[in-house]
This record gives structure tokens, C-alpha cells and sequence, in this order.
């Protein structure tokens, strides 16, 4: 009869590591779906920066202050939206539940 409680014990903590294992890999899937979001949200405004900082230096060049200021504004909209972004990808990738506490081994 242990031995059969063995394998009924070894059965309930291979589960209980297959379950785990099944949250890791989902919490992974997760992670990666959210960098790869944030990374081509991020490419797209840095394009914007970039060409807000073309239009910045084509400003200067030029003595434009108006322009100047537009950028700047432009620049600081954009950089404000990253951030923002970056807060609203980490709130939304939920930290992984605890593992289950082990339970005791059964007496014999």
C-alpha cells in the first residue's frame, strides 16, 4: 500500500510542477508579447523624434523661433507619450502567482 501512496504523492507534485510550468510558459508568452509591443511603439516615436529633430535643427538653421518652439513641443508630446506608454505595458503585464506551498508528506 506505500508504495502506491508513493506514486499517488510523486502523480500530485509532477502535476503540481506540469501546472507550474504551463503559468511559466504563459507568463513568458505574455512578456514577449508585450515587449514586441512596446518595441514597434516605440520605433514609430522615435521616427517622430527624429523628425521632429530635423525640424528642430532646419528651425535653428533658419533663425525660426517659432519653429523652434514647435518643435520643442513636438518633442516633449512625443517623449510624454513614450513614457506614458512604457508605465501602461508594465501595469499591464500581471506578475506571475506564487507557487503553491508544498504540502507535507503523508506519514507512513
Amino acid at each position: 500500500m506505500q508504495i502506491k501512496q508513493a506514486f499517488i504523492l510523486i502523480a500530485k507534485k509532477l502535476d503540481a510542477v506540469f501546472h507550474q510550468g504551463n503559468q511559466i510558459m504563459a507568463a513568458i508568452d505574455d512578456l514577449n508579447t508585450a515587449v514586441a509591443a512596446l518595441a514597434a511603439g516605440f520605433a514609430t516615436l522615435d521616427a517622430a523624434v527624429q523628425a521632429e529633430l530635423a525640424a528642430l535643427s532646419a528651425a535653428v538653421a533658419a533663425n525660426n523661433s517659432s519653429g523652434i518652439e514647435a518643435a520643442v513641443t513636438a518633442i516633449s508630446a512625443v517623449t510624454s507619450k513614450m513614457a506614458a506608454d512604457a508605465a501602461a505595458m508594465s501595469a499591464s503585464v500581471a506578475p506571475p502567482a506564487p507557487a503553491p506551498t508544498p504540502a507535507p508528506p503523508a506519514a507512513s
